[in-house]
């Protein structure tokens, strides 16, 4: 029945509800997919009468929908017009370096305003663009030594092959950069803002956490997001957890980061990317923190002991030989938040939380510090959360991925 259930939530997320929109399959890829399952597939299949010939029939209509849902979508890039502006300094020698970097952007084709700087000015990208032209202007400065340095890049004369890449890159991708590698993923401020506030409705319902297909199904998205599946996501996407089918664990919890804490179990992440056209794209993606996934849970912007003051505050801890689940569950309750493990990254990490005890002897200890002490003994990282709606949580992740966490935040 993985079939049928597959079939119905791409059914539903790809719009399929018209015959206009049926239209658009393309058949001839599900054959292609069809030609490449095991011969014994269809030979185990095809013998049996009845009810199985109606599920190859339905297996069909299947990867006819999976194609139109999980291939890759084209997305028209958009270009940006990109304007140099270098910044030069009254010392020897800049009228010589001058020359030189003017000489190479005219024989990259390209131009460059050459300028004193302002007091205090620095090296910038900046998006200029008005009345739905992009554009993009990078200020750079002429160094005394003849280098040119844009914020963390610094280019010389004597090799221009990466000069002339990152200028490509400004106009293709503009200030942002690449989606991907985007803190925004590519989308405007106003798109940014209207994503993160439609990502802060509450899960108001159980959620079926068997597949990520189920799990998106089941969360409800706003209607003017598309889900999408990269080809490593979708590898991924059939791999097997130890989390439960169904669970109301998530209920209170804004649907941005309960969509990624949910994937996580699965080794997956998404990125929120704008579509041609208007909307917004769900990207799901194989990847950790590391990937520049939407985060699961942001870093507060208050003190996190202000938030949850119950960090402060010193308990007796007389477990010696417990359960490390038990004394991670004690402290979720001590600071009245829910918590979630990260069991895909854990477990990839050769760590079953399960089978960890606690070493130390009794001992008064601040929550805080009890966390800490956790994290460097077992090479966890546990870490209040905050999702979009401001409701905090417990994760508790590798090591690695809490360093990547605290890396971009």
């Amino acid at each position: 029945m993985w079939g049928i259930e597959l079939f119905r939530f791409n059914y539903v997320h790809c719009g399929l509800k018209s015959a206009k929109n049926t239209a658009m399959l393309n058949i001839s890829a599900a054959v292609g997919l069809m030609r490449r399952l095991p011969t014994d597939f269809f030979m185990t299949h095809m013998t049996n009468r009845g009810s199985d010939a109606m599920h190859i029939s339905q297996l069909f209509v299947f990867l006819c929908v999976a194609c139109c849902q999980l291939s890759p979508p084209v997305v028209a890039q958009q270009g940006y017009s990109l304007q140099v502006e270098v910044l030069t300094q009254p010392l020897p020698g800049v009228g010589r370096h001058t020359q030189q970097w003017a000489r190479v952007f005219q024989e990259m084709g390209r131009r460059a305003r050459f300028r004193g700087g302002r007091n205090g000015e620095k090296s910038r990208l900046e998006h200029t663009g008005v009345q739905g032209r992009n554009a993009v202007k990078a200020v750079g400065i002429l160094q005394t030594d003849g280098s040119l340095v844009f914020l963390d890049r610094k280019f010389v004369t004597t090799n221009l092959k990466p000069v002339e890449e990152w200028l490509k890159r400004l106009e293709l991708y503009g200030a942002a950069g690449p989606p991907n590698e985007s803190p925004t993923w590519g989308l405007s401020e106003e798109q940014y803002t209207n994503v993160l506030k439609q990502l802060s409705q509450s899960v108001e319902t159980p959620l079926n956490v068997r597949t990520p297909m189920t799990l998106i199904d089941s969360l409800d998205l706003p209607s003017g997001f598309q889900v999408t599946f990269t080809d490593a996501g979708r590898q991924r996407a059939f791999s097997k957890t130890t989390i439960a089918r169904t669970t109301d664990r998530y209920k209170g919890l804004s649907k941005g980061s309960v969509l990624a804490v949910a994937l996580t179990q699965f080794g997956l992440g998404f990125r929120p990317k704008s579509r041609p056209g208007g909307g917004v794209r769900i990207e799901v993606d194989a990847g950790t923190e590391s990937d520049n996934m939407f985060p699961v849970g942001w870093k507060n912007t208050a003190p996190i002991t202000t938030v949850a003051p119950g960090l402060a505050k010193s308990v007796t801890v007389d477990l010696e030989g417990g359960e490390m689940d038990a004394l991670i569950q004690v402290i979720a309750e001590r600071l009245e938040v829910p918590y979630f493990y990260s069991h895909f990254a854990l477990l990839s990490n050769g760590t079953d939380v399960s089978t960890l005890k606690y070493a130390r002897k009794p001992d008064r200890l601040s929550l805080f510090r009890l966390m800490d002490i956790i994290g460097k003994k077992h090479d966890l990282g546990l870490s209040l959360r905050t999702d979009e709606a401001g409701h905090l949580f417990l994760w508790v992740t590798t090591a690695a991925e809490h360093n990547a966490f605290r890396k971009r935040f």
